[in-house]
C-alpha cells in the first residue's frame, strides 16, 4: 500500500496534475474580498485528493518539496488566468524557506513566469510545523519582505512556538486556527483567548485573520472582537475559481464611521461594584444615597455579572408586598444579564454599533468597561453620544472639502497628543509625484480623482484603532500610527497607488511610460507617469520634541523621499 501510493504520488508530480482551489477572505468592514487562500488537491479520482493523506504521503518519501513547488505552481498557474487584484495566500512549510532548501529563485521565475506581482503574494507559514533554525528562518523572511512579499503565520494556537515565530518573524497577518473560532459564542475560554489576540495584534500593528468561521453567531462575536478579515464556510468554500459569498455580513447602510478619538477607558468611570450575595436593601439604601448612580455593577473575582438598575428595584418594590419579599434577597437574582460589556480600547464607533445593534427594546444606559476581562468602570450611553457628536462636529469643522479627511488643525492636535502620550509613533508624509503636470495633461477632474484615491488607500491599508489619517491640503497627506514595520506598508501603499492610478492614463501614454508637459520654467519635457513619494520619521522618545521640531523634520524628510530609492526615506529620531 505504500509503495502504490507513493508510486501515485510520483505520477501526480511528473504529469503536473496538481490542481488548485480558492477559498475567499473577506474584509468584513469594506464588504469585499481582501484575498484568497490557495488551497492544493490531488487529481479527483486518485487516492491522494485529499490534502493531508497527500502531503503525509510526501513527507514519508522525502517528497515534500517537491509537491510544495507543484503547488506553488499550480496555484501561480490559476491565479494569472484570473487576472485579480486582490491578494493571494499561498502555504510554504520554514523547512522550504531554509536556505539549504530555499526554493527562492523559482518562487521568483514563477512570479515573473505568470507576469504576478510579489506585493499580491502573502506567505504562510504554519505554525503546526517546528522552526528549529530561527535565525536562517529570518533571514530568508527578511529577503522575502524586501522582494515585496508579506508574511503571515497560519493555525495560530495549534503548533509549537506560535507566539515566538509571531515575536521574531513581525508578520503582516496572524490566522487563528479554527478550533478557537468554533462555537467561540458558547465558550468563554476560547473568547478570553482570541480576545487577547486582538489586544496583542493591535499593539504590535498585525492583522489578525479569523479562520473557519461557519455561521452566524460566530460571526457576530468575532465583529465584536473588532477583528476585520474571516476565512471560512460562511463565506465561501474552496472551487476551483475565485469566488465568495457576502449576504452574511452587516449592511452597509449601518456601518458607522471611524472617530478619531477617545477609547472606552477615556469615558470610563469608576463605580464601587457590589458583590452578588449582597443584599438588595444595601445596594438599595446605597443607590439612594449616591443620587448620580442609576446602576451598579455586580461583581465576583474581578468579572462583572451584570448591573442592578435602580429602576428595576423601584418596579419590584412598587409590587405589592415587594419590599418585604425581596429586600433580604441576594442581588445576583435581579440583575440584567444583559449588559453590554466593551474592552477598555474598545473604540466609541464599536461601543456605538454594538448598542445600535442589539435586539433589545431599549436603549442600554449604561456600559460596562473591562481590561482582559477584569472589571475597571462603567460608562453612559449619554457620555458615548454626547463625545461621538463633539467629534463628528470637530470632523467637519476642520475637513479636507474633497477627501473629507481631517485638515491642518486636527492633524496639529492629533501630533502634540501623541507627544505628550510618550509612547513611540511614526508620522509619515506622503506626497504624490509630478502631480502638476497630471493636472494640466488629464485636467483637474482627474486629478481629483487621483487625491481621493490615495485617500481611499491610506485609510484601507491604515485602519487599525491607533492610526490617524490626515490631509493637509492638495496632494500632501499625513499619517500618525503606533504600528512596527511601517516601512513595508508605506511601499504597499505605493504599489497599490500605482495600480490604481495608471489606468486613469491613455493606453498610449502608458506603452511609452511618460508624460509630456511644461515644467515651472515654461519649458517642454517629459515627466514619468505618476507616483507617490512616502517620508517615515520613526519618534521613539516623542517627549524629546515638539510638534513645531517634528513638522520640520518632516518637511526635510519629504525633500529625501524624492531622492530615495523607490521614494521611500526612513529616518528614526532616538
Amino acid at each position: 500500500m505504500k509503495d502504490r501510493l507513493q508510486d501515485e504520488l510520483k505520477h501526480i508530480l511528473s504529469d503536473g496534475l496538481i490542481t488548485s482551489l480558492f477559498q475567499p477572505i473577506v474584509d468584513i468592514d469594506k464588504q469585499e474580498v481582501f484575498g484568497y487562500e490557495s488551497l492544493s488537491r490531488g487529481p479527483s479520482d486518485s487516492p491522494l485528493h485529499a490534502a493531508p493523506i497527500l502531503f503525509d504521503v510526501a513527507e514519508k518519501s522525502g517528497s515534500s518539496g517537491d509537491l510544495e513547488e507543484a503547488c506553488l505552481t499550480a496555484a501561480a498557474k490559476n491565479w494569472a488566468a484570473h487576472a485579480l487584484d486582490s491578494y493571494l495566500f499561498v502555504n510554504m512549510s520554514p523547512s522550504m524557506l531554509l536556505p539549504s532548501r530555499f526554493r527562492g529563485i523559482r518562487l521568483m521565475e514563477l512570479i515573473r513566469q505568470y507576469n504576478l506581482q510579489p506585493q499580491q503574494i502573502v506567505i504562510e507559514i504554519s505554525e503546526r510545523y517546528p522552526a528549529l533554525q530561527l535565525q536562517e528562518l529570518k533571514n530568508a523572511i527578511n529577503a522575502l519582505k524586501l522582494q515585496g512579499f508579506r508574511i503571515a503565520i497560519d493555525d495560530l494556537g495549534t503548533g509549537y512556538s506560535g507566539l515566538k515565530l509571531w515575536s521574531d518573524l513581525k508578520p503582516d497577518f496572524v490566522k487563528i486556527d479554527r478550533h478557537f473560532i468554533r462555537d467561540i459564542h458558547d465558550d468563554l475560554v476560547k473568547l478570553e483567548f482570541v480576545r487577547s489576540l486582538v489586544d496583542l495584534s493591535s499593539r504590535l500593528g498585525c492583522a489578525l485573520i479569523a479562520e473557519g468561521v461557519e455561521n452566524q453567531a460566530e460571526l457576530n462575536v468575532v465583529m465584536d472582537l473588532g477583528i476585520v478579515l474571516i476565512q471560512g464556510f460562511l463565506v465561501g468554500r474552496p472551487k476551483p475559481y475565485p469566488t465568495a459569498d457576502l449576504s452574511c455580513l452587516p449592511d452597509r447602510q449601518q456601518v458607522v464611521h471611524k472617530t478619531t478619538g477617545k477609547l472606552a477607558r477615556d469615558l470610563c468611570k469608576y463605580i464601587e461594584p457590589v458583590e452578588p450575595d449582597v443584599s438588595l436593601r444595601e445596594a438599595w439604601e446605597r443607590l439612594q444615597k449616591e443620587i448620580n448612580i442609576f446602576s451598579l455593577p455586580v461583581v465576583h473575582e474581578g468579572r462583572p455579572l451584570g448591573l442592578l438598575h435602580k429602576w428595576r428595584v423601584l418596579e419590584l418594590y412598587g409590587s405589592q408586598y415587594g419590599r418585604a419579599l425581596f429586600e433580604k434577597r441576594p442581588v445576583i437574582h435581579f440583575i440584567g444579564r444583559d449588559s453590554l460589556v466593551v474592552d477598555q480600547n474598545s473604540t466609541l464607533d464599536e461601543i456605538s454599533r454594538k448598542l445600535i445593534e442589539e435586539d433589545f427594546h431599549y436603549l442600554k444606559q449604561h456600559f460596562i468597561v473591562v481590561n482582559q476581562g477584569i472589571y475597571t468602570g462603567m460608562g453612559t450611553a449619554r457620555t458615548l453620544l454626547k463625545q461621538i457628536t463633539q467629534e463628528r462636529i470637530e470632523k467637519a469643522r476642520y475637513a479636507n472639502p474633497l477627501t473629507q479627511l481631517p485638515g491642518n488643525v486636527p492633524i496639529n492636535n492629533e501630533l502634540d497628543k501623541r507627544l505628550k502620550r510618550q509612547l513611540p509613533f511614526s508620522f509619515i508624509y506622503i506626497d504624490i509625484n509630478d502631480f502638476k503636470p497630471l493636472n494640466d495633461v488629464l485636467g483637474y477632474q482627474i486629478g481629483d480623482l487621483v487625491i481621493t484615491r490615495i485617500a481611499d488607500l491610506l485609510l484601507k491599508h491604515f485602519n487599525s484603532s491607533t492610526d490617524f489619517v490626515g490631509h493637509i491640503g492638495g496632494d500632501d497627506f499625513v499619517v500618525m500610527t503606533e504600528r512596527e514595520g511601517v516601512e513595508a506598508l508605506t511601499r504597499e501603499v505605493q504599489f497599490a497607488f500605482k495600480a490604481a492610478t495608471h489606468s486613469l492614463y491613455p493606453q498610449a501614454m502608458i506603452q511609452q511610460g511618460y508624460m509630456t508637459a511644461l515644467d515651472r520654467d515654461g519649458m517642454q519635457r517629459n515627466f514619468p507617469l505618476t507616483s507617490i513619494a512616502s517620508a517615515v520619521i520613526r519618534i521613539e522618545s516623542p517627549c524629546d520634541y515638539k510638534p513645531d521640531q517634528i513638522a520640520d523634520f518632516a518637511a526635510d524628510a519629504k525633500k529625501q523621499s524624492k531622492k530615495a530609492e523607490g521614494f521611500c526615506y526612513c529616518r528614526i529620531l532616538i
